[in-house]
């Protein structure tokens, strides 16, 4: 959104991501972003055996879903989504 301001959200998403996989609470994160900040943190999880599957709206964020090992075209399933 133009003239939005974000503090710290990238961190938070990433050390959420870190402290979960310390954990072993998962094997496989789904990101659901389209910023290209986050690709240095798809990159060292790749390293670590943890795949990362970004989830949004291309064309937007095709430098973050080219680092992860897969994607998600969320707009291509937006008639299945539904709220409960």
């Amino acid at each position: 959104m133009a003239g939005t301001i974000e503090k710290g959200v990238d961190t938070a998403i990433v050390t959420d991501m870190i402290r979960l996989a310390w954990e072993a609470a998962y094997d496989v994160a789904i990101l659901v972003s389209s910023d290209a900040d986050l690709v240095p943190a798809v990159e060292f999880f790749d390293q670590k055996g943890i795949r990362t599957i970004q989830a949004g709206f291309p064309p937007l964020g095709s430098h973050l879903s080219k680092a992860c090992w897969g994607t998600i075209d969320v707009f291509a399933f937006r008639n299945e989504i539904s709220r409960y």
